[in-house]
């Protein structure tokens, strides 16, 4: 029998319809709109070649001298994390981003030696999210999201995939399971969570934060929900309000944010109960 993998999901690259690149940096930009980040990845992949052609190394030193300083000037959002002026969209559809100087591009040849990193740490790292979520909360995002942008943005939020997955499953009363997530509705109601992540009413205004963490400098510190001010206990949704970056000016206004996320996790408990009856009575789940 053959070894399992060391990670069954590959987050990085899952499948043909989107991927992710945080760690190359992609949102690590005072402006890391959809439209700047893209712009980005697009010129980089114009500037780079299409996958198969020859790039030399003249043209990989010209591209970093050119565009290295610039990603990590006063554009960047956070020192400590180096943004790669490698990485760009891998195909024609902008459908998924990741790594222009990986093998698979270049007929087998690595050329990651010029990237900052090197070929040794691209090669063997992978982020938090491979070792902190479990399948299941893997699943809860691979399997409900095809748009590489956001993808990126909740797959590495570990915070929001598991209050997320906790509450359903508490609603739920029982683990929601990955077989629960190929049903239309199911996807569309998950979808509409996530995308909290773009469209937060309460997130905190300004580029020096990035989900739950403000950063200053080299440094980062938490926000910060100031429930001993208002007299009240920690909200239940707290893990999933501090990582959409709440940032609240009353009482009233955490009330109200918290009645959102009710209806949306409402919403997507429905649609999973009505996939486990549909496929209870089609015999495909005990």
């Amino acid at each position: 029998m053959a070894p399992s993998p060391r990670f069954p999901i590959h987050l990085c690259q899952p499948d043909y319809h989107k991927s992710c690149a945080a760690c190359c940096g992609i949102y690590n930009f005072k402006d890391n709109s959809r439209r700047a980040v893209s712009l980005r990845l697009h010129r980089n992949r114009v500037l780079l070649g299409n996958e198969g052609r020859k790039v030399t190394p003249d043209a990989l030193a010209l591209h970093s001298q050119k565009w290295r300083s610039r990603y990590n000037g006063f554009a960047k959002r956070f020192e400590a994390v180096f943004n790669c002026e490698f990485v760009g969209f891998l195909d024609e559809a902008h459908r998924r981003v990741g790594c222009l100087l990986h093998p698979l591009r270049h007929k087998g040849k690595d050329l990651r030696h010029s990237s900052f990193y090197g070929q040794e740490l691209c090669d063997g790292h992978f982020c938090p999210s491979y070792y902190e979520l479990t399948m299941n909360e893997q699943a809860l995002v691979v399997k409900t999201l095809d748009d590489w942008y956001l993808y990126g943005l909740v797959i590495t939020d570990i915070d929001l995939v598991k209050g997320v997955y906790q509450a359903l499953s508490d609603r739920l009363g029982e683990a929601v399971q990955p077989r629960m997530l190929t049903h239309p509705p199911v996807q569309r109601a998950l979808r509409r969570l996530w995308q909290w992540k773009l469209r937060w009413p309460y997130c905190r205004p300004g580029c020096d934060g990035f989900g739950k963490y403000l950063f200053i400098g080299d440094h980062y510190e938490e926000l910060q929900i100031p429930y001993e001010r208002w007299g009240v206990q920690p909200s239940f949704y707290h893990r999933i309000l501090l990582a959409l970056g709440s940032a609240f000016q009353s009482l009233e206004e955490l009330r109200d944010a918290e009645r959102i996320i009710d209806l949306g996790l409402h919403h997507a408990v429905q649609a999973l109960r009505n996939a486990s009856s549909q496929k209870s009575s089609n015999g495909t789940i005990p």
